[in-house]
């Protein structure tokens, strides 16, 4: 966490499901995914509960589940769906897993059947930013070209980028591209930091899979849309990154 807070250079405090939320809808949020950060060895069960317990009552937040690849991730994952989260957040890096595992095609399998959607961590991490070894999370785990596979062999599953997999910003653009069922992410950067390549991209051909997002609590949303307002887009496109692209993919 310290490394973590040092890298965005923000000030980050523990609090409540429902103080975060609190602090989320002053600032001009009115609806966000709730994610959980899941690690190399935890209790997938019991993380996905405690999402599920907090978006049940919540008229602002979607949930996504974690899985271990390692301990019976298609039965957690059946499981988190039946409860009524809406697919996966999966972090390759932390979890050091290749997204196109054989272990995970359990998962995939359930959230193709619902047409869910999994959320992958891609490119660089602000986990583990700056240490000797990088805290030893390795890079290659996330990067785009490893969703691309699973992509095509599940195309009812959406598939979200997060972070457009800086710095292989081309290879995410390009799997976007190719696939229909393939989203951008803008989370986890200032939009004065976003690459000129992106709002090309996201001005014109992806204009209906490019999905806001600030990486709360690193990077506040207040600041996020106000620097996202100065961003040359069209109108209509604005309106679809902030909220109409991610209101047909997380449609009841």
């Amino acid at each position: 966490m310290e490394a973590s807070v040092k890298y965005f250079r923000a000030e980050v405090r523990r609090m409540s499901f429902r103080d975060a939320e609190e602090d989320l809808r002053v600032q001009g949020v009115k609806h966000y995914a709730l994610l959980p950060v899941p690690s190399r060895s935890f209790d997938a069960s019991k993380l996905n509960r405690a999402v599920y317990s907090y978006v049940s009552s919540s008229n602002m937040a979607v949930g996504l589940a974690a899985v271990d690849p390692a301990k019976e991730p298609g039965e957690h994952m059946g499981e988190a769906l039946k409860m009524g989260l809406k697919g996966l957040k999966l972090h390759p890096n932390l979890q050091f897993v290749y997204p196109n595992d054989s272990r995970l095609k359990p998962v995939y399998e359930a959230i193709d059947e619902v047409g869910g959607v999994v959320l992958v961590h891609t490119g660089t991490s602000g986990i583990g930013g700056g240490l000797r070894g990088g805290g030893g999370f390795k890079l290659d785990y996330s990067r785009p070209i490893w969703v691309d596979e699973v992509a095509a062999e599940y195309p009812n599953a959406s598939f979200i980028l997060a972070h457009f997999g800086w710095p292989w910003v081309s290879e995410a653009i390009a799997i976007s591209l190719q696939k229909a069922n393939v989203y951008l992410d803008l989370s986890g950067w200032s939009p004065k930091y976003i690459p000129q390549e992106v709002w090309s991209y996201t001005n014109t051909l992806l204009q209906d899979r490019v999905l806001a997002g600030s990486d709360y609590p690193f990077i506040k949303p207040r600041r996020w849309l106000e620097e996202f307002a100065k961003v040359p887009l069209k109108d209509d496109v604005r309106e679809k990154v902030l909220h109409l692209n991610a209101e047909k993919l997380f449609k009841p």
